[in-house]
């Protein structure tokens, strides 16, 4: 072959593409994936650090419920799990029945065992203090100590509201015979009676809409029990914080509709107003709840007592107002058959010198405040023997 025909030979190689075997591969598409991962990782560390600096450390508090059969949500069963803030780490051991519990209590009560079911959201829960220091614990602990051979069963989930706590008594915590019923009243069951939808207020009366309410129903059943989900909720700031405006979006929606729904079917005004004279939807529905509480427990000849815990009021950076919006003129609680305990006094004849409420996460009671409330309940007890039936 001369130069000639070589030099037209790669000419027209050049102009056809080359020869077949020398054809143009496409890039490999992994190198490109790899990039987005590390580019979205390296996002979310940006934007973990952001959260930090810019609100500090969240709240690490996962919240493992899930729906029964019985139509409300309890603690997972048979877990074991940690919330952790600036406040400090705390440990949850939940009893294959949804108690905060490190022992199962079988239905069947013990010859010469007096029980209680103590009912209420997270305060009740122990929510920021740990398993033995939760009121219920003190509570039991102080009527032992008082010579009675007592059981008291936590049966407090993070969220609840009286409207669920009534369903959660009716149709499973009354199998396990109880001799005492305990429910803890806080400022958000007024809103959160209404967000829940179960009860409704028609002609004065409260009336059932619904059979059960688990929020999100499978899916959050799935959110709430996913371990990868709960490794977020427990360990990433951003994840909580991002999730947890969410969820409050979703709640508000909720209460709104409600609120409207009763308010027009009640003739009561839609305003919303948690003072202690206002007449409005949210205080007349937690009223009735309330009342159908006493009645369900009177019938049976059980003690109701009712622990209201008051809210703090932010006045200054280190010092907070207590305040107790229970719905006293709505609901009477002067009644045969039911203790009235509101912790106000007693938590502001201290305040100020002990630390009350968790003041740099959810603000919920300290071990001390736990402490005062047991003792408080146990002396109620004891005085008005409550449980000599």
């Amino acid at each position: 072959m001369t130069i000639s025909e070589e030099q037209e030979g790669r000419e027209a190689a050049s102009k056809t593409g080359g020869p077949k075997t020398a054809a143009r591969r496409k890039p490999p598409l992994w190198p490109k994936l790899v990039a987005l991962v590390i580019g979205m990782a390296f996002a979310a560390v940006i934007f973990e650090i952001g959260v930090l600096i810019s609100v500090g450390e969240q709240a690490k508090f996962p919240r493992r419920v899930v729906g029964t059969d019985f139509g409300v949500r309890v603690n997972q069963p048979d877990s074991t799990y940690r919330h952790k803030s600036a406040d400090g780490t705390f440990w949850f051991t939940i009893n294959s029945k949804g108690l905060r519990a490190d022992r199962e209590y079988p239905y069947e009560k013990p010859a010469g065992v007096k029980r209680i079911v103590s009912l209420g959201d997270s305060f009740t829960a122990g929510y920021e203090v740990q398993g033995d220091e939760t009121f219920s614990s003190v509570l039991e602990a102080s009527l032992r100590e008082r010579g009675l051979n007592v059981e008291v069963l936590n049966a407090g989930v993070s969220g609840y509201s009286n409207a669920e706590a009534l369903v959660y008594l009716e149709r499973e915590l009354s199998r396990y015979d109880p001799d005492l019923v305990l429910l803890s009243f806080y400022a958000n069951d007024l809103v959160d009676n209404m967000r829940t939808g179960l009860f409704a207020i028609e002609d004065g009366q409260l009336v059932q809409k619904k059979d059960a309410y688990v929020p999100a129903g499978g899916i959050g059943n799935f959110f709430n029990t996913n371990p990868v989900f709960n490794w977020f909720s427990g360990h990433s700031n951003a994840f909580v914080f991002l999730k947890e405006r969410l969820t409050h979006l979703v709640k508000r929606g909720m209460v709104e509709q409600n609120e409207a729904q009763i308010a027009q079917k009640s003739g009561a005004p839609q305003k919303v107003d948690a003072g202690p004279e206002a007449k409005d939807p949210q205080r007349l529905l937690t009223a009735l709840i309330l009342e159908r509480f006493y009645e369900f427990t009177r019938t049976r000849g059980i003690p109701l007592v009712i622990q209201s815990i008051p809210i703090p009021i932010p006045i200054a950076d280190d010092e907070s107002r207590l305040v107790d919006v229970f719905p006293a003129e709505e609901f009477p609680t002067e009644r045969a058959g039911l203790a009235f305990v509101p912790m106000l006094e007693p938590l502001r004849a201290v305040a100020g010198q002990e630390e009350l409420y968790n003041k740099r996460s959810h603000g919920h009671w300290t071990p001390y405040a736990h402490a005062l409330s047991g003792r408080r309940i146990a002396s109620v007890i004891a005085a008005e023997s409550l449980l000599s039936r």
